[in-house]
């Protein structure tokens, strides 16, 4: 099985394709010098001079830099949705006809919380998130007929640089104290969740958006943020 991953230097991309590669993956995961998400032109110059053949494509690329709106400029804006969103569905065009011709093909996006919810600070971030989810759905609508499943993966609070380098130590104490089983996710637990999703053991979930955060949304965590 060949794997397509994007983010795989992120801290929950390395996790995943590590993950992959131990249960006899081959993952193929371009560095942002080989494919940059902010520009078409980098996506397409990929795609025509490497394979486009995959069974699985993992979008786990990601970009937040928070904000409040009344500091917002339109190119935060503009950079998070091509990295979180739009890149997604131009590496579609490349990579389904493929998926089409063989009857079989696993998608996952890696989303957020935030592709459900919101909190001050975080326009950009959370538009792009809901936006994914909702190319998720639309594709599985479409592509159901040719035994592609697509789902996307909301993790909650996850101990990586990102969340370091967004939250203070105090605000990481507060998100932790929302979450049922006292502690943030590691790594490791979204990778093996990304694994069962696109195995062969997944045969019927599709269209859907897969929540692990601890239980912080079940017991309405979100809203004391």
């Amino acid at each position: 099985m060949k794997v397509f991953l994007t983010g795989g230097t992120g801290d929950i991309g390395s996790a995943i394709k590590e993950c992959f590669k131990k249960n006899g993956y081959d993952v193929i995961a371009p560095s942002r010098a080989e494919l940059n998400l902010e520009e078409s032109d980098s996506i397409e110059r990929y795609f025509q001079n490497n394979s486009n053949e995959f069974n699985i494509f993992v979008h786990c690329a990601g970009y937040n830099n928070p904000m409040l709106i009344k500091d917002m400029e339109f190119s935060n804006i503009e950079k998070t949705a091509k990295i979180n969103y739009l890149s997604f569905i131009q590496i579609m065009k490349y990579i389904l006809p493929d998926m089409v011709k063989n009857k079989y093909g696993k998608v996952l996006a890696i989303s957020s919380l935030y592709g459900s919810f919101a909190r001050q600070g975080r326009l950009a971030y959370v538009t792009s998130k809901h936006a994914l989810q909702g190319a998720v759905k639309t594709y599985a609508c479409e592509y159901g007929k040719d035994n592609i499943l697509f789902n996307s993966l909301s993790p909650g609070f996850v101990m990586t640089k990102m969340t370091r380098k967004n939250n203070s130590d105090e605000v990481i104490k507060k998100l932790t104290a929302t979450i049922p089983l006292e502690r943030m996710a590691e790594t490791a637990e979204i990778a093996e969740t990304v694994l069962y999703l696109c195995s062969d053991k997944n045969s019927y979930i599709t269209g859907q958006n897969i929540i692990i955060d601890g239980g912080c949304t079940a017991e309405g965590g979100m809203h004391s943020l």
